[in-house]
């Protein structure tokens, strides 16, 4: 039996770069195919899906004599499985909790939800981290703190404590400008009484209408 004859330096060096190359594509078009919730919101099972993909990748560049094709091949129906999950998880509510995972509520109305963190395993030190991620210093301004499938905590603070937005300083301004205006009609109207008052407590002024002479007459 003969021994496998060893290739050249820069021939090897060439199969590995042109592997590398193939493969790098492959992934690339399986990935963006999969759609952008793969990268931004990466739950357990897309997660699981990336880590095989690439060592599925590794697999060709490492081994010569394991095909090119079989690995894109492999990563192919890794991006096929991805996808038709995802299109179940969309019409079935179960399967979703199944591969994606429920979100935990962490934190409600101020007061942290002890049992919560532990099934989790989430200390407090990392709910204080992930609090002051969200600028929060104190647990109190909570209103909902929630540990989202794809591992990031989402936040609510109470109502009282949220920043203002342009609309509620346009809120704002209408309530004061519409209070402006009544105690304007206000302060106009009492003005407008007194200065009736005044006329009629005068001598020969005052409301012809409510004025008569001596025969009846105005």
């Amino acid at each position: 039996m003969r021994g496998e004859q060893q290739l050249p330096l820069w021939l090897d060096l060439a199969i590995v770069a042109y592997r590398t190359v193939i493969l790098y594509f492959v992934s690339l078009i399986v990935v963006r195919l999969v759609g952008k919730r793969s990268i931004g919101q990466m739950a357990p099972f897309d997660l699981v899906v990336i880590i095989i993909i690439g060592s599925v990748a590794a697999i060709p560049i490492e081994e010569p004599q394991t095909r090119v094709l079989n690995a894109a091949l492999s990563i192919a129906l890794l991006g096929a499985l991805e996808f038709l999950v995802s299109w179940l998880n969309m019409r079935h509510r179960g399967l979703e909790k199944a591969t994606q995972g429920m979100s935990t509520v962490l934190v409600q109305d101020g007061q942290i939800l002890e049992e919560n963190l532990k099934r989790e395993r989430i200390t407090l030190s990392d709910l204080y981290i992930a609090l002051r991620e969200k600028e929060v210093e104190d647990v109190k301004d909570v209103q909902l703190a929630t540990l989202e499938p794809d591992g990031k905590v989402s936040v609510i603070k109470k109502k009282e404590k949220q920043p203002v937005t342009p609309e509620d300083l346009q809120v704002l301004t209408l309530n004061r400008l519409d209070a402006l205006m009544v105690q304007n009609m206000h302060r106009m109207r009492s003005e407008a009484e007194a200065i009736f008052k005044e006329a009629d407590g005068r001598p020969g002024i005052g409301r012809p209408w409510r004025r008569k002479g001596p025969g009846g007459g105005l």
